[in-house]
């Protein structure tokens, strides 16, 4: 008994597995139909009796990327664009980033769609699919578009708290990060620290403090060649052609002994006696002896970002410390000083590459010039013109300009072309 049910299950299995396998074969069979009946519709320009053909085949075989790749082929030939985008989100959708779909539906985008689509669909793509090449390949493309704005001006600073200092005909003011006017440039010069109500402006009435209306705040008891603007309660100031340092209450601070001198920033500043240059506190006690034949002085006017300064001692320059002492041991032909706590500019080998604030080469370039890193990108210069590098070295904007400025957290920047500046904003940050 137990032999003749052993004889009957082993025939049930055989029979089982030959329906199958016959259905198998037959499903194929009808599968290579219906591709074959959609080649003959679409060459008769029959498109959309192609795509219900590829329904009936789509039923056979489920999630097959081929059905799904050959419909929306037929949406594009027959013009309609809606339904090819949408076909198109649908096999991403389904299949993941696969390279061919993702570089159909971005160039849909650059032909038939506008530059903010465009923009829109990759930043969609690298938010879904970081880890691929062929979207990363495109989110790279968009992320140096940018729109420049309407502006002609002599020169323009670097931003701090979404305002600037600008030039024009020899006059200077300050501009906004939209490109608005907030004070017309009918000083002689402007200096500003962050702070609204304290903008440092000379003029042939001396030097005195105004606000971002234009209003006067503040006007200094001594007359002063030039004042700073204000850092760490301390303002940079000159007087018979020495510096010295004022604090926000405009009194005298630390006398005025020095051939040049830098704001404060991390409580350090540098002032210079003669040909060397020492550090100092807020205070004005000196931290170091003179013993530095330069210093790294960023676009703000300070040495210290990220409890690091560049000096030079001899024909090299180092890093220090806010005590003076050395922060590893590389050494470099040049330094420019970081405006942030990202990577600053080093020169090595007349090549201008990147280190961090433990003085270590983070990222190596050949450029002709450099700047430092803010908000993830940094100007560099090929060939005499200037663009801009992201953190990983991929050049975003192109080198295409005169001069070029820091970046801001809102991808506004600072270029010049021909002596005329004016600002471009980036289209993608990240």
């Amino acid at each position: 008994m137990k032999k003749t049910l052993s004889i009957l299950m082993v025939f049930l299995l055989v029979v089982a597995w030959y329906t199958t396998l016959n259905t198998w074969l037959g499903n194929d069979d009808r599968y290579q139909e219906y591709l074959e009946e959609a080649k003959r519709l679409e060459e008769k320009g029959l498109y959309l009796d192609a795509i219900s053909v590829y329904g009936q085949a789509a039923e056979l075989k489920k999630d097959a990327l081929e059905l799904d790749e050959r419909i929306a082929d037929d949406y594009l030939a027959m013009g309609d664009y809606k339904q090819y985008q949408k076909q198109l989100n649908k096999i991403l959708a389904d299949h993941g980033p696969v390279d061919a779909d993702v570089r159909k539906l971005c160039e849909y985008h650059q032909k038939y769609s506008s530059k903010n689509r465009l923009i829109d669909c990759v930043v969609d793509l690298y938010a879904k699919y970081p880890d691929s090449d062929t979207v990363l390949e495109y989110y790279n493309l968009i992320k140096g578009e940018y729109r420049e704005l309407p502006l002609s001006l002599s020169g323009i600073g670097t931003f701090r708290n979404g305002y600037a200092v600008y030039e024009l005909n020899g006059k200077q003011g300050i501009i906004e990060q939209d490109g608005d006017i907030v004070i017309e440039a009918v000083y002689d010069e402007t200096a500003y620290g962050g702070q609204e109500d304290r903008i440092t402006v000379r003029d042939k009435n001396g030097c005195y403090f105004v606000n971002l209306d234009g209003f006067k705040t503040a006007v200094p008891e001594s007359d002063y060649e030039w004042l700073g603007a204000v850092s760490q309660k301390r303002i940079a100031a000159r007087r018979n052609g020495k510096y010295g340092y004022l604090d926000s209450s405009l009194k005298e601070k630390i006398e005025f002994i020095y051939d040049d001198a830098t704001a404060f920033c991390e409580d350090v500043a540098a002032v210079k006696q003669g040909d060397k240059w020492a550090l100092i506190d807020r205070m004005g006690e000196n931290i170091t002896d003179y013993i530095y034949d330069d210093v790294a002085v960023n676009s703000l006017g300070m040495c210290s970002v990220n409890g690091v300064i560049g000096v030079k001692q001899g024909d090299a320059w180092i890093f220090v410390n806010g005590e003076g002492e050395q922060i590893g041991t590389n050494t470099f032909q040049d330094i420019k000083a970081f405006e942030s706590e990202e990577p600053c500019a080093v020169q090595t080998g007349n090549k201008w590459s990147y280190a961090d604030a433990e003085g270590n080469i983070v990222l190596e370039c050949d450029y002709q010039d450099a700047a430092p890193f803010s908000e993830g990108f940094a100007p560099v210069c090929r060939n005499g013109l200037w663009g801009y590098i992201d953190l990983n070295g991929y050049e975003a904007v192109a080198c295409a300009f005169d001069q070029a400025g820091q970046m801001t957290e809102d991808g506004t920047a600072p270029v010049s072309r021909s002596g005329s500046w004016t600002l471009i904003r980036l289209e993608v940050m990240d």
